[in-house]
């Protein structure tokens, strides 16, 4: 799908990562206590983010996605996740440096929170899978550090490290899972904590089963980039396949002479070759000398 912002493939500076946790909007419903959330004081949720859009009901230049309102910084590079079959986006791949976080959100009951349950069961399907995973304190609550089994280039299975959050909401549960150099190193991870705690969850009203994924609407515009950079990546194949076409026709060998197409495919003709009667007989070309050199196999048709 389109992708948004600009792309970085490095890792984030340390004053990039700072520049994720200024925010320019006004200040959090309610004021929330000094200090950074799970470094100088306990993370609390209503107070810190995200938010419910309860809480937070301004836009205030966030990325409006329907059931989420993603924030937008300097540098991000935004991905919509599309269900194979439906065609529903049903969540969201950012990019920040060389690491990633996918952000979904799910409706959950409205008595309790169902953090405890799927952390256990993801760490049991990791295990199963061939992974491992633990559970750890971390920032903004308990967290699922990981290492995903996968596949090298060679066909050896390689280790990815993965952190999963989970934050559960007034009936819904936000769910991050948060790859590359952030999922394992704490300083790089510090940035993207701060973005998720800027997001803003808009469940709606309408009664649904725990765990079912908010299907998200793409923002206003999404559909018109999509097209052109459709139209550009169709546009850049034509221009390949013209420029191999033109490369082609300059290698080929030139038209005239003796040269005809068996002898281009590399099929010579044996014994006399018959002639048009109104045209006089050509001389025959001297025949090659006897050479060690392998010699092309003759094409049974032409025998």
């Amino acid at each position: 799908m389109a992708l948004f912002g600009r792309r970085k493939t490095n890792r984030l500076s340390d004053e990039e990562l700072l520049d994720l946790e200024d925010g320019d909007e006004a200040a959090v419903r309610p004021e929330p206590a000094e200090g950074e959330p799970g470094v100088d004081r306990d993370w609390v949720r209503p107070e810190d983010g995200p938010y419910d859009i309860s809480e937070w009901r301004e836009l205030d230049g966030r990325i409006d996605l329907g059931a989420l309102r993603i924030p937008s910084v300097k540098g991000m590079q935004m991905r919509l996740d599309i269900e194979q079959g439906s065609g529903r986006v049903i969540g969201t791949t950012l990019g920040f440096g060389a690491s990633q976080a996918q952000v979904q959100v799910f409706a959950a009951p409205r008595t309790e929170g169902i953090w405890d349950e799927l952390r256990a069961e993801i760490a049991r399907g990791l295990v199963d899978s061939g992974g491992a995973a633990e559970t750890v304190e971390g920032r903004m609550g308990k967290e699922l550090r990981a290492r995903m089994p996968g596949r090298a280039p060679d066909g050896r299975v390689a280790y990815q490290p993965a952190r999963f959050l989970g934050i559960d909401g007034p009936r819904w549960f936000l769910r991050v899972v948060v790859g590359g150099p952030a999922a394992s190193d704490d300083n790089q991870a510090r940035g993207i904590l701060a973005f998720v705690r800027r997001i803003v969850v808009d469940r709606g009203d309408e009664p649904r089963p725990p765990r079912e994924v908010l299907t998200l609407t793409p923002p206003k515009g999404f559909a018109e980039a999509v097209a052109k950079e459709a139209e550009a990546r169709r546009e850049q194949q034509a221009q390949a396949r013209r420029a191999a076409a033109a490369d082609a026709l300059r290698k080929a060998p030139a038209a005239g002479g003796s040269t005809d197409a068996t002898s281009v495919a590399g099929v010579g003709l044996g014994g006399g070759a018959a002639t048009d009667a109104a045209e006089p007989p050509r001389h025959r070309a001297p025949e090659p000398a006897p050479t060690d050199a392998p010699q092309a196999p003759r094409n049974p048709d032409f025998t």
